[in-house]
C-alpha cells in the first residue's frame, strides 16, 4: 500500500521570499478545516516526537459500546529546519533515521527508547512541512542524503514577487479561503482505494521502465531516483483528490507529477552538494571498502575493531546504508551482519 503523505521543504533565502508567511497561512487553513489535526511544532528531540505520536482513541462501535483506536499520524511543522533538527550531529542523525523509518505510513512501528524500553506505535501517518534557508542545509547530515532527502519534496524559489506594503484582503480572498476549508474537510474525511485509470497506468509503467535505465554522472542522485517513483505516485493521488472525490486517479493527474518529479532532479543535486559533511563521506567510504575487502560481508563488531568509530557512528552508517540499497542487514545469533549489494559489488569489476 501506497499512502500520500509526504515530507515537503521550502528552500529560499531568509527574509526575502516570506517562506514562514507561506506556510502559517497554509496551517492556519488546515487546523481551521480538520480540527483533529495532531499538529507538533519547534524544537523537538526524536523521542518527544515519538511520545506525541503514541495515542489511543477511544470510540463508539455499531453496537454502540466503547472500542479503542490507535492513531499514530502526526503533522509536523518547523518554520526552520535548524530548529528540527539541531546542530549537534548525532541528534540530528537519531532524527534523520527516524523519519525515514516511519515515512511507510506503517500499520505498527516498534522503537526502542533509551530509558524506557519499547514503543509501540500503530497506524503511523506522518506529513512534514519546513522551510529553510539553503546554507541552513548543513544541519542535515550526509546519511539523509540517501534517506530522507530522497523522500522529501522540494519547494523553492529564487525570485521575489512584487512587495506589498500594505496587503489587505478582499472579499474574493474570504470567499477563496471558504472554499479551501470546505475542499479540505471534505478530503480529509475520503476513505479507501484510490484506482488508477488504464491511460495513467500505462503513462507511468512507461516513465518508470524509462527511468530505471537512466544512468546518472552524480551517484547521489541514486537516493532521489530509487524512490521519486512513489514520490509521484504520491502526488498523483493529491492531485486527483484535490479535483474530485471519486478517488480516480487519471492520466492528467499522473502526467503533472511526473512534469513535478523531472523538475525535481536539478533541485536534489543542488540540495545534495549544500548538504554535504566530509566526515561522514571518508567514513561511508571506509565502511564500504572493508566489506568489499572481506568479498562483500562483514560484521558489526569487526568493523567497529578496524575502523576505530563509536557503536553510534557505526549504527549511523548501518541505516543510511541500508536505506539507500548499499547493504542488507541481517541477525546471525548475537551478530550484525552486512552483506554490500550485487550492485556495489560491481562497481569493483
Amino acid at each position: 500500500k501506497l499512502y500520500p503523505n509526504t515530507y515537503v521543504l521550502l528552500v529560499a533565502e531568509s527574509a526575502m521570499l516570506r517562506k514562514s508567511t507561506a506556510m502559517d497561512i497554509g496551517i492556519k487553513l488546515v487546523r481551521d478545516a480538520v480540527p483533529d489535526i495532531h499538529y507538533i511544532s519547534g524544537s523537538m528531540t526524536p523521542e518527544g516526537l515519538l511520545k506525541h505520536m503514541n495515542r489511543i482513541k477511544v470510540g463508539t462501535g455499531e453496537n454502540g459500546k466503547p472500542i479503542v483506536r490507535y492513531d499514530s499520524h502526526i503533522f509536523i511543522h518547523a518554520d526552520e529546519l535548524a530548529e528540527l533538527f539541531g546542530f549537534d550531529r548525532q541528534r540530528a542523525s537519531r532524527f534523520t533515521i527516524l523519519l525515514t523509518k516511519i515515512y511507510g505510513a506503517q500499520a505498527e512501528h516498534t522503537h526502542t527508547l533509551a530509558t524506557e524500553g519499547q514503543l509501540l506505535l500503530r497506524n503511523l501517518y506522518p506529513t512534514l512541512l519546513a522551510g529553510t534557508d539553503p546554507r541552513n542545509l548543513k544541519v542535515l547530515p550526509e546519511e539523509a542524503v540517501a534517506g530522507l532527502i530522497g523522500r522529501l519534496v522540494f519547494v523553492t524559489a529564487s525570485e521575489k514577487r512584487k512587495a506589498v506594503a500594505w496587503p489587505s484582503p478582499t472579499p474574493e480572498d474570504a470567499a477563496l479561503y471558504q472554499t479551501l476549508k470546505h475542499d479540505l474537510t471534505l478530503i480529509s474525511k475520503l476513505k479507501g482505494e484510490v484506482k488508477i485509470e488504464g491511460d495513467a497506468h500505462a503513462r507511468f509503467e512507461d516513465w518508470y521502465v524509462r527511468h530505471s535505465e537512466t544512468k546518472e554522472e552524480d551517484s547521489r542522485l541514486d537516493a532521489f531516483r530509487e524512490r521519486c517513483h512513489d514520490t509521484a505516485l504520491k502526488l498523483a493521488i493529491l492531485l486527483s483528490i484535490s479535483r474530485s472525490g471519486d478517488l480516480i486517479l487519471s492520466d492528467s493527474h499522473m502526467e503533472r507529477a511526473i512534469e513535478y518529479i523531472e523538475k525535481q532532479i536539478p533541485e536534489f543535486s543542488r540540495v545534495a552538494n549544500w548538504a554535504v559533511s566530509s566526515t561522514y563521506a571518508q567514513n561511508r567510504a571506509r565502511f564500504i571498502d572493508t566489506l568489499r575487502r572481506q568479498g562483500g560481508v562483514g560484521m558489526r563488531r569487526q568493523l567497529l575493531k578496524i575502523l576505530a568509530l563509536s557503536l553510534e557512528d557505526v549504527t549511523i552508517l548501518e541505516a543510511s546504508l541500508e536505506a539507500e540499497g548499499t547493504i542488507k542487514t541481517r541477525l546471525a545469533g548475537k551478530n550484525v551482519v552486512y552483506t554490500l549489494s550485487k550492485e556495489e559489488l560491481r562497481k569493483d569489476d
